[in-house]
């Protein structure tokens, strides 16, 4: 059988019988417009070294430039630590997958370019730009992702923590570290709490979609590990999504994290 061309496809019916056909010319369009998008959106930042590969499955991706401290006679200096090409001695930025946090943060700055543009043809002092989430909150939550995933592939259950034999001989160096792990794991749980972050209303428009009540330990889970932004968040839940919603569920968010760094209740102003 002669292979096909690209504007060629095998039409399969219900009875297996085969037969070649041609795709409509809109179908070739959308298809080829459509690929095209999805190679533009996985194309590596710019940046970063060029021999990184196009790869749509590792999703969006976020430039950012390796660092490492060395100390010197002068005292402890910071030095980028990028890959270097040996031909032309140029130092190329690190890449790492982009995570919920990355996204609203970039929605966040979107908005304040949008405000901003608006205030200069008001004439109207400039806004400062506040991030959604502080870097302390950021790194508590990129911490949590990366332990439940590391507890997840030890092949041992949190519940079944206290088999792990670590006294004595019996122990050795990687049951010490899972059960690091998993004590670590809990302390995050318990500062994370049972509290809701959005309650659900008795009173409901009419026709409106079941809502279900968003606990903080869901909210924190769905973020940090489950990759959804807040507003994807209420969606799941069947809130809509308005300014007043995403607000509640960002303190509830902030204040979780707050907790899990052991600063108690975060006092989130403005």
């Amino acid at each position: 059988m002669s292979a096909l061309r690209k504007d060629q496809v095998i039409y399969v019916s219900r009875l297996g019988t085969a037969q070649v056909g041609r795709l409509p010319l809109a179908a070739n369009e959308a298809t080829a417009a459509s690929i095209a998008a999805v190679l533009a959106a996985a194309a590596p930042p710019e940046g970063v070294c060029p021999a990184m590969p196009v790869a749509p499955a590792r999703g969006p991706m976020v430039a950012f430039m390796p660092r490492h401290t060395e100390m010197t006679p002068a005292g402890p200096r910071v030095r980028r630590d990028g890959w270097v090409d040996p031909e032309s001695r140029v130092m190329f930025r690190a890449a790492r997958v982009a995570d919920a946090f990355d996204v609203m943060t970039r929605q966040a700055q979107n908005r304040h370019r949008a405000l901003v543009a608006k205030a200069e043809k008001a004439g109207q002092p400039v806004p400062v730009f506040q991030p959604p989430f502080t870097v302390g909150q950021i790194e508590v939550g990129r911490d949590y992702a990366a332990l439940v995933e590391r507890c997840a592939s030890s092949g041992v259950k949190c519940s079944s923590l206290e088999t792990l034999n670590v006294s004595g001989s019996g122990g050795g160096d990687r049951e010490v570290a899972m059960l690091r792990d998993f004590q670590r794991l809990r302390v995050f749980e318990r500062r994370i709490g049972g509290g809701l972050a959005k309650a659900v209303r008795r009173i409901r428009p009419g026709g409106a979609k079941k809502r279900k009540a968003i606990f903080d330990q869901a909210l924190v889970d769905q973020v940090c590990i489950g990759g959804m932004t807040i507003s994807e968040v209420l969606r799941a839940h069947g809130w809509a999504v308005d300014q007043g919603s995403v607000e509640r569920c960002r303190r509830a968010l902030q204040e979780a994290l707050e907790r899990m760094r052991g600063q108690g209740v975060a006092r989130v102003s403005g």
